[in-house]
């Protein structure tokens, strides 16, 4: 039709050819802004379509995440754990290091030997003191007088026998914290039993020549009354040693003066507390199907990216 003659010029219709492309390209561009607008917005048919296109993505992932879910619950190994709470050990009635400085010395690794690291690791296994340290996880709860310790192993008897281990280790060492103390004490306490050895025979003394001196009749009251004086303070300082001796030796037993223990009985479960298989497979299927999800919408984000490259390509050659 453009090139049709209705009874125009030639200069006439060159300019109406040029206008009628002017606007056949807005309008074309309208129809894309349009479909952009379109397609920007979401319905429930997108989301039905989304779902019809990639259901076999989705099932297959879905699939594939839950299978390695059960599997790695079969291959895991069971765990029980065992938990004990250690009080401190005590001297005269004084705990020998505060729980608070037990527990940090317990996180350390140079703590315990190769002994308790031998008995805490399967045989099968390679363990470190490093990571024994951190699986007994000990700590003190806030106002407590004593540090709580957990471990897990493939079976119950080797987490008790781990932890009774461990108890052993924090004797010994709190045993060598005490012998400096402890030896000052019984050294106090023979010196005071050599007092006391002392003064008894000294009243004996006292006593036979306050009955000598009475055998006489022309006897010197004087003599007889600093003997007797003597003799009395004698007995009562024989007496206050005494009290000392008892109360020294009342406090080197128990519960007194006693090796670290535990509060109570070490608890272990005998339900197993890792793998939870359940909850692993629950969420390697829920992972599973994330991961489907995002790769279709990854899909379509690429596709959506192509088909607006392709159009602002074709737009661009119009233009031209």
């Amino acid at each position: 039709e453009i090139d049709g003659d209705y009874g125009c010029g030639e200069a006439d219709l060159k300019v109406l050819k040029y206008n009628i492309i002017i606007v056949y390209k807005s309008n074309i561009k309208n129809q894309m802004q349009e479909q952009a607008i379109t397609d920007d917005e979401i319905s429930l048919m997108d989301i039905y379509e989304f779902l019809v296109d990639g259901w076999k993505t989705i099932l297959a992932m879905t699939f594939i995440g839950t299978s390695i879910g059960i599997v790695t619950s079969i291959v895991l190994p069971e765990q029980f754990e065992a938990k004990a709470s250690i009080e401190s050990a005590r001297l005269i009635s004084n705990y020998v290091s505060s729980h608070a400085v037990l527990a940090e010395k317990m996180r350390s690794p140079t703590y315990y030997d190769s002994k308790t690291l031998a008995v805490c690791t399967a045989k099968d296994r390679e363990g470190s003191l490093e990571n024994l340290a951190k699986s007994l996880n000990p700590n003190v709860a806030k106002n407590s007088n004593f540090v709580s310790v957990s471990y897990r192993a493939e079976s119950r008897e080797d987490a008790i026998r781990c932890l009774e281990q461990v108890l052993e280790v924090v004797v010994a060492r709190q045993r060598e914290l005490a012998t400096a103390r402890l030896s000052s004490v019984l050294s106090n306490l023979e010196n005071l039993r050599k007092k006391a050895d002392v003064l008894r025979k000294t009243v004996k003394q006292l006593e036979s020549d306050r009955g000598a001196q009475f055998q006489f009749k022309n006897i010197e009251y004087s003599a007889a009354a600093l003997i007797t004086v003597t003799l009395q303070s004698k007995v009562q300082e024989l007496l206050a040693t005494e009290n000392q001796i008892v109360d020294i030796e009342s406090q080197l037993k128990p519960p007194n003066t006693e090796d670290a223990k535990f509060v109570t009985p070490i608890f272990a479960s005998e339900q197993r507390v890792s793998p939870r298989r359940s909850q692993i497979v629950m969420l390697s299927a829920m992972g599973s199907l994330f991961l489907g999800l995002l790769m279709l919408i990854l899909r379509k984000v690429i596709a959506s990216i192509k088909k607006q490259r392709e159009e602002r390509q074709k737009s661009a050659a119009m233009n031209a």
